[in-house]
């Protein structure tokens, strides 16, 4: 297949249905529908020596039979480790349940409002895990998960816990890189290096519209999501909402700068407007008139998959500017956990599953291996896998960057239990904004209002 004739997918990362989650709304509108791990003392040497509460040791003689509910390609890089999982626990059973997100979700909150039916294990994601944490929904697992804490990539941790309890493991993180055209790069003269700050980028950006004719970036305009603003302001350890949960779209200066920034693109022409994950998205990368993708690591799986399979070594990757010296060079887009329900009866059996498929850094590592997969669990960056070249992005290590990203994400107001209504409020602002309707100020003025009406938040 040409990179001309690019066969349209599915939005892979689409945006799920925006529903407020409480069990009294969930309620109503039902009726109106009519419807081989270290040992436990090892992990708490190295943590210091902390004490824990006695915890019950799974062994070979656990039994159960759990169900797992999830997505295609998520559900099929946890089977890869299910033959380990089964010789380590023989007399547990386990079927899985596959089913698009959207579809998921839907499912879980109609057996959450019930009362009943819902899996014992659940995929869920990262931007829709506080909403099923604050209901009370899922099973409290701190006990047998706190040696993990140290172990994994610490913002990870930010959704599972309410109260300093924890109620979901830690899958999948999503950092935040720059992959660029090395083509289009070298074609225009400029040196990914040289870009350090985002003022760098911008400047760069000049240059390769002037010498190369190609885009920064795709931004549409009508039709943006919103993401890339998420993705810069998570960079800046800011977002919707404070520490304390209150709405600071319109208090926080850096917001503002944030948007002007990304309309500057639009302003000067450096930016294409293509609506992200359609055809002509999928062109603009893999023929070259784009020359650069600001996303997490799981976008480098597209482009090897679907985008732009053919374009292997005309890729590369670099850390995120800086907004000022010193800065962070790290962000996150996704990521995803596993959860056990609250009202699964079969709760060391499926403590059992979550534990073997993502406490293990052999676990992780063979799902990342085999399915690009990117793990939370740091020893697992300690593998000589992580080293290895990547003749796709060049021969560059990118592994290894992502792994310092990781490890560098900082926390930000982004994901909580109001996020899909906040993004779906603020989305047509930026709009607005991007087609020249309203200044970037007024735009988050509108947003902000709005948020705070619809969520009750200060």
């Amino acid at each position: 297949m040409s990179h001309d004739d690019t066969t349209p997918k599915e939005n892979p990362m689409s945006r799920w249905p925006d529903w407020q989650l409480t069990r009294r709304q969930m309620m109503q509108g039902l009726g109106a529908a009519g419807l081989s791990l270290p040992s436990l003392a090892a992990f708490l040497e190295a943590c210091g020596g902390e004490s824990t509460p006695a915890v019950t040791t799974l062994s070979k003689d656990t039994t159960g039979s759990i169900t797992i509910w999830g997505w295609k390609d998520s559900l099929n890089a946890l089977k890869l480790v299910d033959g380990d999982f089964s010789a380590a626990f023989p007399k547990i059973t386990f079927k899985y349940v596959e089913r698009p997100p959207a579809e998921t979700y839907r499912n879980i909150q109609l057996a959450i409002a019930a009362g009943s039916g819902a899996p014992d294990v659940a995929l869920i994601e990262d931007s829709h895990l506080p909403q099923y944490v604050n209901l009370g929904a899922l099973a409290d697992i701190t006990d047998w998960v706190k040696p993990y804490v140290p172990k994994i990539v610490n913002y990870k941790w930010a959704w599972t816990k309410k109260s300093d309890r924890y109620y979901a493991m830690p899958w999948d993180p999503g950092p935040v890189a720059v992959f660029y055209r090395r083509d289009v790069f070298q074609k225009a003269g400029v040196d990914p290096n040289s870009i350090q700050t985002w003022d760098d980028f911008y400047q760069a950006a000049k240059t390769i519209k002037q010498k190369t004719g190609a885009f920064m970036w795709q931004q549409a305009r009508a039709r943006n999501d919103g993401r890339l603003f998420e993705t810069l302001l998570w960079q800046r350890g800011t977002g919707y909402i404070d520490k304390s949960g209150n709405v600071i779209l319109d208090k926080d200066s850096k917001v503002q700068q944030t948007l002007e920034y990304i309309g500057r693109f639009w302003a000067d022409g450096l930016a294409a407007d293509q609506e992200p994950w359609t055809d002509p998205w999928y062109k603009g990368q893999s023929g070259g008139t784009t020359a650069t993708v600001v996303e997490a690591v799981w976008m480098g799986t597209f482009f090897k998959s679907f985008i732009a399979p053919k374009a292997s070594g005309s890729w590369g990757v670099f850390l995120l500017p800086t907004w000022e010296s010193g800065g962070s060079r790290a962000s996150n887009d996704g990521g995803s956990v596993l959860a056990i329900f609250d009202q699964s009866t079969q709760k060391n059996a499926a403590r059992a599953y979550v534990e073997f498929h993502l406490g293990r850094d052999q676990s992780q590592l063979l799902m990342y291996q085999k399915t690009d997969i990117f793990p939370s669990l740091k020893p697992a960056f300690a593998d000589p896998f992580f080293q290895e070249a990547d003749p796709y992005f060049g021969d560059q290590k990118v592994r290894t960057l992502f792994a310092e990203v990781a490890a560098k994400i900082p926390d930000a107001g982004i994901y909580s239990t109001d996020y899909q209504q906040m993004n779906s409020l603020a989305t047509p602002e930026i709009q607005k904004f991007a087609l020249g309707q309203q200044s970037a100020q007024q735009a988050l003025a509108n947003a902000a209002r709005l948020i705070r009406e619809r969520t009750h938040r200060s």
